[in-house]
């Protein structure tokens, strides 16, 4: 059935990442300028690659500028984040 929590007890719960607050979106939008991050393809379970996630977050702040560089490894391997502005 249900069960009442009180606002401790949700804050210590652990929550399944979605969306706009999974751990790959924030460690994309955490890069600072420079920074770069790998992502391998054995983590990866979404259809479509990182980079539509860099578009997401490029739309979002556009006016703040921020772009990334996106590309897949030769390997095949996973994508390297980068970010450029």
């Amino acid at each position: 059935m249900f069960q009442k929590l009180t606002a401790e007890e949700f804050d210590q719960l652990r929550i399944k990442g979605w969306g706009r607050s999974s751990p790959t979106y924030h460690a994309i939008i955490g890069l600072h300028l420079g920074e770069a991050i790998m992502i391998p393809k054995s983590g990866w379970k979404r259809n479509k690659p990182p980079s539509s996630i860099c578009r997401s977050i490029e739309k979002k702040f556009a006016s703040m500028k921020v772009k990334y560089k996106c590309v897949a490894l030769a390997d095949d391997s996973g994508w390297a984040i980068k970010r450029i502005a």
